[in-house]
């Protein structure tokens, strides 16, 4: 019998294994693929999600496998240029771009080397039900013999497409819909600063923009489209992305400069949803119970919110602290609570629309005031409030926008 039984080793499930291993659990944890592999992702740890990894003692770990540290962010919208520095969150005063065989690597051994047992290349094929409870797991590593295991709580840390929530039949309460498609590559010799991100925002010609720089001497270019264009994207790629860096001659500049070294990933479904994270003997952590648009690259600290959360959560339970199913449904309202802001803050960007009549007004005073410039970018980055940015009325627009997505969402299925 295991204390925990976590299914998925990435930004959720591996640092959640970790901290409960820390705190003497039994925890089993298992993988569909091989531990620290490569996947589809962002590359970008703000520095709240950092300051986790600063909290856990991972943090020069991914410094030592070079991962640059981004103290500096342009953001140009439209013809708006803001450029300056987020103000630190926990300690941390920059943002990382790792790459993902790095970053969850570092991840995967920590939690091995708590304590964690791992189980890598291992399918989940049934989750184990006793009047109505999960109570474990079936499942084989590849090539072996189907097992059993139980634990008093099974968390499922397994993506988007959960396993886990699909068994449990966990609903999508907020359901605001896919507005982007987003597709990236990476580029050697383009890279101007060690330690810099732009953004770029054409409000008219609706796209988006990021580029920074990662591991291995690369720079990694990120572009987003309106998901109304994803079948267009998709079927020639390279000339999207041709012709979409025509609209921003600074970056394409940049991009003719150096040598694109991989093919162009991307996915054109990027859900925005919150899912029913909870339920007898289970949870879900990472994009399991979140996910959103990439376009404010806050997935990994999401996992990671989740996963500190969870573990102190779970820890009062096998305590006896607190009945189990109490502290799973107190992780639930708490990591609700604490990232609803942001959802809707990346809805509304994600819509790619006209920008509100108060952004606009408030844009040339930012441009001009270093303070305002760096709350600005600290409330993109998540470092600052949003309420200390923006106004109630903004705020409340961007929770319209979540809600018109789900009405939209809802009446489309």
């Amino acid at each position: 019998m295991y204390d925990a039984i976590i299914i998925g080793a990435r930004c959720g499930g591996a640092p959640l294994a970790m901290l409960l291993a820390r705190a003497g659990h039994k925890v089993l944890l298992v993988d569909r693929m091989a531990f620290g592999s490569d996947i589809m992702s962002t590359h970008y740890v703000k520095r709240t999600g950092a300051s986790f990894l600063h909290k856990w003692g991972l943090l020069d770990a991914l410094r030592e496998v070079g991962t640059p540290a981004i103290r500096e962010l342009t953001f140009h919208i439209d013809d708006v240029h803001l450029k300056g520095t987020a103000p630190g969150a926990g300690g941390v005063d920059t943002d990382f771009t790792p790459r993902r065989f790095y970053l969850d690597k570092i991840l995967v051994d920590a939690a091995l080397d708590a304590g964690v047992e791992g189980r890598e290349r291992f399918t989940v094929s049934e989750l184990l039900f006793d009047d109505g409870r999960v109570v474990g797991i079936r499942g084989a590593e590849r090539g072996g013999a189907e097992v059993t295991e139980r634990a008093k709580v099974v968390i499922g840390a397994d993506g988007v497409r959960s396993f886990v929530g699909e068994q449990v039949d966990a609903d999508l309460y907020v359901d605001a819909g896919i507005h982007t498609c987003g597709h990236y590559a990476y580029y050697s010799g383009m890279r101007d600063q060690n330690d810099a991100a732009s953004l770029f925002m054409d409000t008219e010609a609706r796209r988006f923009y990021i580029t920074f720089p990662t591991n291995d001497d690369l720079d990694m270019v990120f572009l987003f489209w309106p998901t109304a264009m994803a079948g267009e994207v998709r079927a020639n790629l390279d000339g999207a992305f041709t012709e979409s860096l025509k609209l921003v001659p600074e970056l394409e500049a940049r991009v003719a400069s150096g040598t694109r070294e991989t093919r162009i990933s991307g996915s054109h479904i990027l859900p925005n949803f919150f899912r029913r994270a909870h339920g007898p003997g289970w949870a879900l952590v990472g994009d399991a119970a979140l996910h959103r648009d990439p376009i404010t690259a806050q997935g990994i600290t999401n996992a990671f919110t989740h996963a500190d959360i969870l573990a102190e959560e779970i820890g009062l339970a096998l305590a006896d602290d607190r009945p189990m199913d109490v502290a799973l449904e107190a992780y639930d309202r708490r990591q609700f609570e604490q990232l609803k802001g942001m959802f809707d803050y990346t809805v509304h960007l994600a819509m790619l629309q006209p920008l509100p009549e108060q952004v606009v007004g408030m844009l040339p005073a930012v441009q001009n005031d270093d303070a305002l410039t760096s709350a600005f970018i600290g409330a993109f980055m998540g470092s600052v409030p949003l309420d200390e940015v923006f106004p109630p009325e903004l705020l409340n627009r961007f929770a319209a926008d979540v809600e018109r997505g789900h009405e939209e969402n809802r009446r489309v299925a």
